[in-house]
């Protein structure tokens, strides 16, 4: 290796370290510099932090601001308030002084009136008329003293016929003023044994309607809607009536039944379920029911005849009856049901022929042609 090559191997390694060098405090400097950054961050996010309390601590002190100001100013409007009282009381007070001021001296006057009328008589007459008034008041006073005054009246030159026809009113008078205590006396007692008697039944009439409205209730309730039945209680006994109210709706409040509020079918449920909890009042063999089931919707039709079934076919019970021309298909029967079907009519074929009106045998042969056809 000549001279000059090794000078420039050493001054290339010379760079090199050089270089090496530069690179190491670079990278310190990057480790530095990365460490501020952290540092940075996270005094950032510090004052941030601070940043958003002072903000709430701000709307906190805006909202008690606020409260403050309402608070005073309905303070103000309660202060001006009272103000406005406080003057009205003081008028008032103000009135009654000068009411008080003038009553005294009209007292003073009229005593002073008395006084003189007394005349020497002094303290002893005025007792003596003080008697005399007792607790009457002054219009009192004035209404004797008119009295008096019409008799001296009729005292002096009265005529004849007037006086006879005064007795004879004062008669009248003391005549119907005994008529009206009988009369009272007969309503007392008339009262006190109309109440005697309404205590006798009165608590008998609430269990009965108590009865009709549990059985009411619950046939409503196997449908899912709500009824009642009650009593309309007046002075007036005639007035007295049953009240039934009904709900098929659960939007709706229980409803007084007539013609305007229900449908004409709801109308139709509501009668047969009261007559249904009538009857559960009375005992009987047997009940028939006849066409129960015209003019009324299909719904309806079905939640009836489902209660029909449920009642008829329960244990010691009455035997029923139901007579009607259609039913429903897909209805509720009962193993204690029995349907019987009448033929009748011109078409109707002869006696000899009945086997063709055999219904268990069509029945069958129904049956046959269904099997065959699955």
């Amino acid at each position: 290796m000549t001279a000059t090559e090794k000078r420039a191997l050493e001054s290339t390694q010379k760079d090199l370290a050089d270089c090496r060098k530069r690179i190491f405090e670079y990278s310190a400097q990057e480790d530095q510099l990365v460490v501020e950054k952290a540092r940075s961050v996270l005094k950032h996010k510090e004052q941030l932090s601070r940043i958003r309390d002072a903000h709430q601590a701000l709307l906190e002190v805006q909202i008690r601001l606020i409260e403050a100001q309402s608070d005073v100013k309905g303070l103000e409007e309660q202060n001006a308030n009272i103000k406005q009282q406080l003057d009205e009381k003081k008028a008032e007070i103000t009135s009654a002084r000068n009411e008080m001021e003038k009553m005294k001296a009209a007292a003073t006057v009229a005593r002073k009136k008395v006084m003189e009328a007394i005349g020497d008589g002094g303290e002893e007459r005025l007792a003596y008329l003080n008697a005399l008034v007792g607790d009457k008041t002054t219009e009192d006073v004035d209404h004797e003293i008119g009295a008096e005054s019409t008799k001296l009246e009729l005292i002096h030159g009265v005529d004849p016929a007037i006086l006879r026809q005064y007795e004879k009113r004062a008669q009248d008078i003391e005549d119907l003023t005994r008529k009206k205590e009988e009369l009272n006396a007969k309503l007392e007692s008339y009262v006190r044994r109309i109440t005697q008697i309404m205590e006798q039944w009165e608590p008998g009439v609430d269990g009965v309607i108590g009865k009709i409205n549990d059985a009411f209730s619950y046939n409503f309730e196997q449908i899912n809607c709500a009824g009642e039945v009650s009593i309309h209680k007046d002075e007036d006994f005639e007035q007295w009536a049953i009240e039934i109210k009904v709900k098929f709706r659960e939007n709706e409040t229980l409803q007084q039944l007539n013609q305007h509020r229900q449908s004409g079918g709801e109308r139709a449920v509501s009668t047969i379920f009261y007559l249904m909890a009538l009857q559960s009042m009375a005992q009987a063999p047997f009940r028939v029911v006849d066409e129960i089931n015209q003019g009324m919707d299909p719904r309806n039709e079905r939640m009836v005849h489902e209660r029909m079934v449920e009642i008829a076919c329960r244990e010691h019970t009455s035997q029923y009856f139901l007579i009607t021309p259609k039913l429903l298909t897909g209805l509720r029967y009962d193993e204690r049901m029995r349907v019987l079907c009448i033929a009748s009519g011109e078409h109707m074929p002869p006696a000899e022929d009945a086997r063709k009106l055999d219904f268990a045998n069509l029945v069958r042969i129904q049956r046959r042609l269904v099997a065959g056809a699955a």
